[in-house]
């Protein structure tokens, strides 16, 4: 009987570990995902194309729109980046949604209001990676 109760015993310290082993697996691939967002804003305060771009999945739909757009903001201003939040909300093996909120801000150039920009990235694997596929903006909010 005693034997029964040990065994009864370690099958739940085991069972225990392996599920907080999981779970802390998956937070740890949760601060993965958020790192490319914050790494993508940090490429674009420091207006380097370069590492901006590395955070873009290669197939996504609009990176080559983006990229001249972000050429041209990095010519034209000097803007600063700030992630108010950022959430997964929903990820498998191979893909995320994550929900930001973002504040850009504008630093120098012609008039362009700061803005609040609250969204979804959707985040895929690239070569075991996690990088923006796409983003969905929910809604832009002009700052004064």
């Amino acid at each position: 009987m005693k034997r029964l109760i040990l065994m009864a015993m370690i099958l739940l310290v085991s069972n225990a570990y392996a599920g907080g082993k999981g779970e802390n697996k998956d937070a740890a691939e949760d601060k993965d995902i958020l790192k490319v967002i914050e790494k993508n804003l940090e490429a674009a305060e420091e207006e380097d194309f370069d590492a901006w771009i590395k955070t873009y999945h290669e197939r996504a739909r609009s990176c080559k729109a983006r990229g001249s757009e972000m050429q041209e903001c990095f010519r034209v201003y000097d803007m600063k980046y700030a992630l108010e939040q950022a959430k997964v909300l929903d990820k498998s093996d191979d893909e995320a949604k994550v929900l930001f909120i973002q504040v850009n801000r504008t630093v120098s150039g012609p008039d362009n209001n700061d803005k609040k920009i609250s969204g979804v990235h959707i985040m895929k694997k690239s070569y075991g990676k996690w990088k923006i596929y796409d983003t969905e903006v929910k809604k832009i909010q002009e700052l004064r």
